[in-house]
C-alpha cells in the first residue's frame, strides 16, 4: 500500500534540488518525488521504507528528519466518474449477436427504420 513520506531536507539551490530528486528517485518502490525548495520539503509516495529515504540522503551529506508518514490519499478527480461530453446511443431495437464476436444494435440496414437515436 502506497504511503506518503514527508521529509525535512537541508537544501539551499537547485543543485541541492536535484541531488535530492536523483538520490531519492533511485529507490525501489517509489511511485512520485516531489521537492518544495523554500520551504525544504521533499514529499515521497510509494512502497518504500522511510528510514532508508532518511539514511540515503543522509548518505550524501544532506540533513534529513522524517516529519510524518501516514497513507497517501489521492487529491484528485475520482476515478470511477464517466467521462462528459461523448454521445450516448439509445436503441429502441433488440440488441443481437452476430456469432462473430460482434453484438449488432438493431436491425441490418434495409430493415431498419431509422429505430436508433445518437443524441
Amino acid at each position: 500500500m502506497p504511503q506518503e513520506i514527508k521529509v525535512k531536507v537541508s537544501m539551499h539551490s537547485q543543485k541541492c534540488r536535484k541531488e535530492v530528486m536523483k538520490t531519492v528517485t533511485k529507490l525501489s518502490g517509489v511511485d512520485e518525488v516531489s521537492v518544495d525548495l523554500q520551504k525544504e520539503m521533499l514529499v515521497v509516495i510509494g512502497d518504500v521504507d522511510p528510514v532508508c529515504v532518511a539514511s540515503s540522503l543522509r548518505k550524501k551529506r544532506k540533513v534529513a528528519n522524517i516529519v510524518s508518514v501516514g497513507p497517501y490519499k489521492k487529491k484528485g478527480k475520482e476515478v470511477n466518474k464517466p467521462a462528459v461530453g461523448f454521445p450516448m446511443m439509445y436503441c429502441n431495437t433488440p440488441c443481437t449477436y452476430d456469432g462473430y464476436g460482434h453484438f449488432v444494435y438493431g436491425y441490418p440496414p434495409t430493415r431498419d427504420a431509422g429505430g436508433c437515436n445518437i443524441q
